[in-house]
C-alpha cells in the first residue's frame, strides 16, 4: 500500500465513530479492493451526522455542499500531513438521469490497512455507486471491476 494512502488510513480510522456505519468510495475503495487504480483521494461517505462528528473532532470549517452532480451535507477536505487530501461527505446525493438521489450502501467490508481499519462496500456495489456517478472516469472504473469477474 503506498505510504500516503497508509498515513490518510490511519487519520481517518482515529477519527471516524467506531460505533457509527461509514465506508470509503470512489478510488480508494477500488485499490482497497485489489483493482489496479491510483487514487489522488480517499473519499469518506456517511450519514450527516457522522461525518458532522469527524468534522467536530478536526476542527475544521464546512465548504460548500456541491455542484451540479453531486452535494452533500456537511462536506469537508482534510489534508493529514503527508498523506492523501480526505474527502468528507455527508449525506452525499447524485444527481443522475434527471434526478437526486441519495446515496445508499448496503455492504460493508473491512480491510486492514497499515494501523488502520476501514471500510469499504463490495465490488458488486462499488459497480452500481460508480454507474449511479456515470462520469467517464466512474464508468471506466465500473468496467475494471467487470473485468475481474
Amino acid at each position: 500500500m503506498p505510504p500516503k494512502l497508509v498515513r490518510s488510513a490511519e487519520c481517518i480510522a482515529r477519527i471516524m465513530p467506531a460505533d457509527s456505519d461509514w465506508w470509503i468510495i470512489g478510488s480508494a475503495a477500488l485499490q482497497l479492493s485489489g483493482i489496479p487504480v491510483e487514487p489522488k483521494d480517499i473519499d469518506v461517505f456517511a450519514a450527516s451526522d457522522v461525518i458532522e462528528a469527524a468534522r467536530a473532532v478536526l476542527g475544521v470549517p464546512v465548504m460548500p455542499p456541491g455542484s451540479d452532480r453531486f452535494r452533500s451535507s456537511p462536506y469537508f477536505q482534510f489534508q493529514p500531513g503527508e498523506g492523501l487530501s480526505i474527502d468528507f461527505m455527508g449525506g452525499l446525493e447524485v444527481f443522475s438521469k434527471n434526478a437526486w438521489t441519495s446515496l445508499r450502501i448496503e455492504s460493508r467490508i473491512a480491510v486492514t490497512v497499515g494501523n488502520a481499519t476501514l471500510f469499504v462496500p463490495t465490488l458488486d456495489e462499488q459497480a452500481r455507486i460508480l454507474r449511479l456517478f456515470d462520469r467517464p472516469k466512474d464508468l471506466a472504473r465500473a468496467a475494471l471491476i467487470a473485468g475481474r469477474r
